[in-house]
């Protein structure tokens, strides 16, 4: 039994701190600046020689002058002080296990001394918590019992110390950042060796080669989904992770795609990683993410920051992705604007020089209007939303052009309830739509034609309804025209599949309806 449990303890460390070293290579390629130093690295390489050479031999001298290289290490681990003094006479004592065979008892109670120095200089160099100090205490004990009362497990619990150390330390000082793959990677190891030692000992040596395989079957079955259900505990319990990557990755992009803009962005993606990483997250204009220190103290690890740096391209690319939907918008607005202007210029300034001799007055109340339509497009080039309030009144002026030009054959109602003025809608796009049933309506009538504007709440969204008596397009039935798809690309833009725009012609009744609806 000692013998199995040793070589799978041996086994393991050795293991277990390859693959932590090649693991740490890996990551320093990407300039993490956690992993800057040598301590990783030395930690693991020695780590690692230490249970090969418990593999190898059972030499006490040998594995004494190779246990020197422990103490400087906790001491370099707890910023010890008097480290190279430290290191120093564990380089003494380490040299002289070979020649000085003889006095076996006297350099196994030098590394007595030299291991209870580092511990009680780590202990006494910053608070220590109960478990890490208990920890130390429990490895001054050990050793020297281990050494001097002969007993297997005994010498099993003293050379796996680098093990429970190192667990140990890094979890309660945030020190090692593979400890949760460390500690899957172990219980993965044991779940197997464990899996394949039953089987040996279940399956009898005498049966055939076939119904062997066929027995080994449900063992390849059961431990993959064993160690899977093993690893999710421990991300529940130990590691503190409510989410797996896949679902957090998942949970994260579902909320990212609803925003609009970029900073309905940031700030939903600042809340949904606080409740991911269980901590408050800052993100930078660059898009670079800060975690604070979680509120319980948990560490992050190296699957978190892992999953941090897919969360963080993934929001990177969003971002890059916002901006360029804000510049596509911004150009379609300002194409909107350039679209009416020059239109809309030419024909009120024919309105007015057509005024000017039959209705001064009203020539020069029509430029004041005109005056007003401009200084209102000049106000808004820089920004895409405005108050309905402030669309109305910007409309209002609009159509007393208009009435200008067409005289008693426009006949305009506008009914917009006080709750409705201060919902922001998107620039110019109500408009759109008036102006489109001006050009499809009033415009081609002979005779008087009405154009009702009406907005309303329902529930969650406002509706905007424009609707003229004219006579309608001429091919209801093709594409939009710049205007209109325009204002559809905007909406998509903001609101994505929330918002609609429904253009609807009733021939019975006369009547051109355009519908826009959009949430609140």
């Amino acid at each position: 039994m000692y013998r199995t449990v040793s070589l799978l303890v041996y086994a393991f460390g050795l293991a277990a701190f390859l693959g932590l070293f090649v693991l740490w290579v890996r990551q320093r390629r990407l300039t993490r600046p956690q992993l800057t130093g040598w301590i990783y690295p030395a930690v693991f390489l020695t780590s690692a020689a230490w249970f090969a050479l418990n593999l190898l031999t059972s030499d006490y001298l040998l594995l004494l002058a190779a246990a020197c290289a422990f103490p400087p290490l906790l001491g370099k681990l707890f910023d010890v002080r008097a480290w190279p003094l430290l290191a120093a006479s564990s380089l003494v004592v380490a040299a002289a296990s070979v020649p000085f065979a003889a006095a076996r008892a006297e350099l196994s109670a030098a590394y007595c001394v030299l291991l209870g120095w580092a511990c009680l200089s780590a202990m006494l160099r910053r608070p220590t918590g109960r478990s890490r100090g208990l920890l130390l205490l429990a490895a001054m004990a050990v050793v020297p019992a281990a050494m001097l009362a002969p007993s297997n497990w005994l010498s099993l619990a003293m050379r796996s110390l680098p093990l429970t150390l190192l667990m140990a330390d890094s979890y309660t000082r945030r020190r090692f950042l593979f400890l949760d793959l460390f500690v899957k990677w172990g219980s993965y190891f044991v779940v197997s060796f464990a899996a394949v030692v039953t089987w040996f000992r279940i399956v009898p040596e005498t049966l055939p080669l076939v119904p062997r395989a066929l027995l080994l079957l449900p063992l390849v079955w059961a431990v993959p989904r064993v160690c899977r259900a093993i690893g999710g505990y421990l991300d529940r319990r130990l590691l503190g992770r409510p989410y797996t990557a896949a679902a957090a990755q998942r949970l994260f992009l579902e909320h990212l795609q609803k925003t609009t803009d970029e900073g309905e962005l940031r700030a939903e993606a600042e809340r949904v990683l606080a409740g991911i990483f269980g901590t408050q997250a800052a993100i930078a204009e660059d898009g670079t993410i800060q975690l604070d220190d979680r509120p319980d103290g948990r560490p992050v690890f190296s699957e978190d920051l892992e999953l941090l740096r897919t969360l963080h391209e993934m929001y990177t690319f969003l971002q890059e992705n916002r901006r360029l939907e804000a510049l596509r918008r911004d150009f379609s607005l300002k194409a909107l604007r350039a679209q009416i202007n020059p239109h809309f210029l030419f024909n009120a300034l024919n309105t007015v020089a057509g005024l000017i001799p039959s209705d001064p007055a009203l020539a020069e109340q029509t430029v004041e209007k005109l005056a007003e339509v401009f200084r209102y497009t000049l106000k808004r080039s820089e920004s895409e939303m405005a108050p309905l309030a402030e669309e109305l009144d910007f409309l209002r002026a609009w159509l007393d052009v208009q009435q200008a030009r067409f005289g008693p054959r426009l006949v305009v109602s506008i009914d917009a309830p006080a709750e409705t003025l201060a919902t922001r809608i998107p620039a110019l796009a109500l408009q759109t739509l008036v102006e489109n049933a001006m050009k499809h309506g009033v415009a081609r009538s002979l005779v008087q034609c009405e154009v009702r504007i009406r907005a309303e709440r329902l529930g969650t969204s406002l509706r905007l309804t424009v609707s003229d008596s004219g006579p309608g397009p001429i091919l209801p039935d093709s594409p939009d025209g710049h205007g209109l798809r325009n204002v559809r690309e905007r909406l998509a833009g903001y609101y994505g599949g929330r918002a609609r725009l429904e253009m609807t012609r009733d021939d019975k009744k006369g009547v051109t309806t355009a519908i826009l609806e959009i949430p609140l």
